[in-house]
């Protein structure tokens, strides 16, 4: 009985493990988006001095910036909660 339920917990961990590394992987790649997606140059002049208009991802940028965030916090309690079930069931 205490193996099927070691093996039942290693399962989860491993789940688990695998949502968090995805999970931080989105975050990053959100991260690295957003950054490479606002104006530059001539573009963001023209959009200080009121000539043209910011594009989308200008004001969704904050948004995404959040977005990215949350899905770091999430990235690591998994972890954290993943290193806590392995210590616990080290000791069993």
């Amino acid at each position: 009985m205490t193996d099927s339920i070691m093996r039942r917990h290693h399962r989860i961990a491993k789940r688990a493990e695998d949502i968090s590394m995805t999970l931080g992987i989105i975050s990053t790649l959100i991260s690295i988006g957003a950054t490479f997606l606002e104006p530059s140059s001539l573009s963001a002049f023209a959009i200080l001095l009121g000539i043209s208009d910011p594009p989308l991802i200008i004001t969704l940028t904050p948004i995404i910036a959040n977005i990215a965030t949350i899905i770091a916090l999430l990235a690591v309690g998994w972890m954290f909660y993943i290193c806590k079930v392995k210590r616990l069931m080290s000791f069993i």
